[in-house]
């Protein structure tokens, strides 16, 4: 049986509620982080609570609990579901709807948290790697009113997504303002140009991704040179390499671009060795960042 956790309550998933009248529902005004458990242990939870945490801020949005709090909650989840190999979301509302779109204080938000077991990575799509699409969707139509908050609004990600599936594509890929590459409906963009490893900048509008954050630290561990900047379409010739980044799924290889082939049309070597750094990462910090109390 599967557990969850909706305002201060642990019950069976399928039996948790929460008020029709809640904002997140009503207003699409909340926001969320979604991250992956192993050994049943949050991955990157004090990455992923700060961004969380951020945006709580900006949005005036109270955060009921504090990281260590939220990390033995998971953790209880997890054990009590019996998922070792969980997708962890946490969503966070304004709460209760009283009519209006005035932001009253004194209204005390909604906090749910669910666990699922982690479906869908077929070994392949990291053996083989995946295709992708360009979408029509631009990143600014996706960005909202901040473009580094995980906002409960994800139309123009879901309607990208639905392009993608029209064309039998893993992922699409949002455009910036200028036709840049900015990022995919659920993750970080990264290619391997003449040895370099290039991603978008923050400043093109893209959510600050954890995995992202990651990968830049193993990078420079396998001392690969990095550089952040505009990433155009019409370079897709020039990349050797191009993958993805999520944090459930890791690192998944590109070897497709809108029919374009990326390299050699297979995994490369470099994106194999980040794989390997950021796996060495990972456990590390379920090691040395989360100790559970047990």
């Amino acid at each position: 049986m599967i557990w969850a956790y909706v305002n201060g309550k642990i019950q069976p998933a399928h039996k948790a509620t929460l008020s029709i009248f809640d904002r997140g529902l009503v207003l699409g005004d909340g926001l969320f982080e979604t991250l992956r458990a192993r050994k049943y242990r949050p991955e990157f939870l004090q990455q992923h609570y700060k961004r969380l945490a951020r945006g709580a801020k900006k949005l005036k949005i109270a955060l009921p609990l504090p990281e260590d709090k939220l990390g033995q909650l998971i953790y209880n989840l997890c054990k009590k579901s019996k998922i070792s190999d969980a997708v962890v979301r946490i969503t966070l509302t304004r709460g209760i709807y009283q009519g209006g779109l005035s932001i009253d204080p004194k209204i005390s938000p909604s906090l749910i948290v669910t666990t699922m077991p982690v479906s869908g990575l077929n070994e392949k799509i990291y053996t083989e790697g995946v295709k992708i699409a360009l979408s029509s969707i631009s990143k600014e139509a996706a960005s909202g009113l901040d473009s580094s908050i995980k906002t409960t609004n994800y139309l123009a990600n879901i309607f990208a997504k639905a392009q993608a599936d029209k064309k039998n594509c893993y992922e699409a890929i949002l455009l910036g303002r200028e036709g840049d590459i900015a990022e995919l409906t659920t993750s970080s963009f990264f290619a391997i140009v003449n040895g370099e490893l290039i991603t978008p900048p923050l400043e093109a509008g893209i959510l600050p991704g954890i995995t992202r954050q990651i990968v830049l630290k193993a990078a420079f561990k396998k001392r690969i040179p990095v550089k952040e900047r505009k990433i155009f379409p019409r370079e897709i010739a020039n990349f050797s390499e191009a993958f993805l980044t999520s944090s459930v799924r890791g690192i998944v290889p590109i070897v497709k671009i809108e029919g374009k082939t990326v390299g050699a049309g297979t995994p490369g070597s470099t994106t194999k060795l980040i794989r390997e750094a950021y796996q060495e990462i990972c456990n590390q910090d379920l090691k040395k960042n989360f100790d559970i109390d047990l």
